[in-house]
């Protein structure tokens, strides 16, 4: 799964790379541990990602919830985990993502959209305490990642949208570093398939990320904590 992350990157940088029409605002963001909404002391503490969707003008970026937040649930946030929802190699969308009824009103009306992560955090599972790595591209300037996302009104009338990520089955890399799920790490020739394409044709844009595309690190095991953004936490490069 990717249930935590971080963003280093420009406006610029994001409206260049991924052709968003218009002129970038100033600056970018800057946040090396990304984590999906929580509840605390009984408040929800919502979290917002950049997410790009398709649009008249071509795309646009917005800040969307993360995690979905499925429309029923009157702008609450699940009890249950919805930060990723899991596809299958052998199994039809139609089975999984779609079979699921958090996620199956974001399948049936065509809203899928891009998420661009600059790395993401997994785990060792066969490690005591667990390792975390911190996962990023090795050429890319960002990782695009496939997602759903849904709209949500609460008993106040606020509209909130929200996203989830998909997964599917690891690459070498991930599985080397005892991981055993990956996003979908869309590349920029899948796109637009992915964004305005018949369900079908989308469908087939799920794969595992190809080997040699991403690169791991260490990262210290404070980063176990959502609230924690030490520099330590940013690649040696940065």
């Amino acid at each position: 799964m990717c249930g935590r992350g971080g963003l280093n990157y420009s406006w610029r940088q994001i409206h260049e790379y991924m052709s968003i029409p218009g002129d970038p605002p100033e600056g970018g963001i800057c946040q090396p541990n990304v984590a999906p909404s929580s509840r605390r002391r009984g408040e929800i503490r919502w979290n917002r990602v950049p997410v790009v969707r398709g649009a008249d003008a071509g795309r646009r970026i917005d800040a969307l919830v993360w995690p979905l937040v499925p429309h029923w649930l009157k702008g609450d946030l699940p009890k249950f985990s919805t930060a990723n929802c899991r596809s299958e190699s052998d199994r039809p969308i139609s089975h999984t993502v779609a079979g699921k009824p958090a996620f199956r009103n974001a399948w049936k009306h065509n809203r899928r959209c891009l998420v661009p992560f600059s790395w993401f955090y997994e785990w060792d599972q066969r490690t005591r305490p667990r390792q975390p790595w911190r996962v990023m591209p090795v050429e890319a300037p960002v990782l695009v990642m496939a997602g759903l996302w849904d709209r949500s009104r609460s008993p106040g009338g606020e509209v909130i949208e929200s996203f989830t990520l998909v997964t599917t089955e690891p690459n070498r890399l991930l599985k080397d570093i005892g991981h055993h799920r990956s996003p979908v790490i869309l590349e920029p020739e899948d796109w637009d398939c992915w964004l305005g394409a018949p369900a079908a044709e989308a469908e087939r844009v799920i794969h595992p990320p190809a080997d040699g595309t991403l690169q791991a690190e260490q990262v210290s095991t404070r980063v176990n904590n959502p609230e924690y953004r030490g520099e330590e936490l940013f690649p040696s490069r940065h």
